[in-house]
């Protein structure tokens, strides 16, 4: 495949995960099966592929800028907003999820530069970073048209959409202007601090829920169990995670579906309205 083709991909799909998070309206009975969606397929990918990776490269140093892309955004928010931090911190994790996914993009873009360099780029490996991106896209959708509502949000949500775009053909063209080298030796550094940002990111929505009905909340479950598919689907058969022992990992997805799942059909805690 070609590097053009790659890149075309990976936008396309980021315009899919903004649609996908618009198509039915902000108040369809669909919405908190597409919200727990992307917010589960997020934090999977968090949790399941950049943090295991940048432990690979790194070993256990890389739990350091992980928990400082988790833990410095709640101590700015304290802050920066005080009191006022159950009303503003939302916006807050919003601005720094945002940035967490433009890097994010922008390392996968640099990713397909490079495969294509080397003759490794392939239909399978781009449909895979694509399938990563569509929930990355969708949350940053969702959580701006949220916070601003109206014709405002649409433009609001179309500029956020186009510069996660903008970013993955950034990284395309990065290897070439400071090195493939260079690039190679920030990057586990630069996944473990995105994985901390991205779960701070959603850690805002992962307790609340919008489901009120018996088949909202089915939906919702199913939502969430599909995102958490997707991020366990494509775990890198290479990836030293996948050398786990059996039962370790079984025990641990069977945990993740089973927070998934408490969080639809668990004790209610209604979402705040965001202001």
């Amino acid at each position: 495949m070609s590097l053009t083709l790659g890149i075309v991909l990976l936008v396309l799909a980021v315009a899919l995960g903004g649609l996908l998070a618009v198509l039915r309206g902000w108040d369809s009975g669909a919405m908190p099966a597409i919200r727990t969606f992307a917010v589960v397929a997020a934090a999977s990918i968090a949790l399941l592929h950049l943090l295991p990776e940048a432990l690979g490269e790194l070993g256990w140093r890389a739990l350091l800028p992980a928990a400082a892309g988790l833990l410095a955004p709640m101590v700015m928010e304290r802050l920066i907003v005080g009191e006022d931090c159950a009303r503003h911190a939302p916006r807050m994790a919003l601005a720094l999820g945002y940035a967490a996914v433009l890097v994010h993009q922008f390392g996968d873009g640099a990713a397909v530069s490079s495969l294509a360099r080397a003759g490794l780029l392939s239909t399978p490996v781009v449909l895979a970073l694509a399938a990563h991106t569509v929930p990355l896209a969708m949350v940053v959708s969702l959580l701006t048209r949220e916070a601003r509502a109206g014709a405002d949000g649409v433009r609001v949500t179309c500029a956020a959409l186009t510069g996660i775009a903008l970013a993955t053909v950034l990284g395309a063209l990065t290897p070439r202007l400071i090195g493939q080298h260079r690039f190679e030796s920030a990057e586990p550094w630069v996944l473990a601090t995105i994985a901390g940002l991205l779960v701070h990111a959603v850690s805002h929505e992962a307790i609340a829920s919008r489901a009120v009905t018996p088949a909202s909340r089915a939906a919702e479950a199913a939502g969430g169990l599909l995102g958490l598919a997707l991020g366990v689907l494509g775990i890198d058969e290479e990836a030293w995670v996948r050398r786990l022992p059996s039962g370790f990992s079984v025990a641990g997805l069977v945990l993740l579906a089973a927070l998934v799942l408490l969080r639809s059909y668990g004790p209610r805690r209604a979402a705040q309205p965001r202001l």
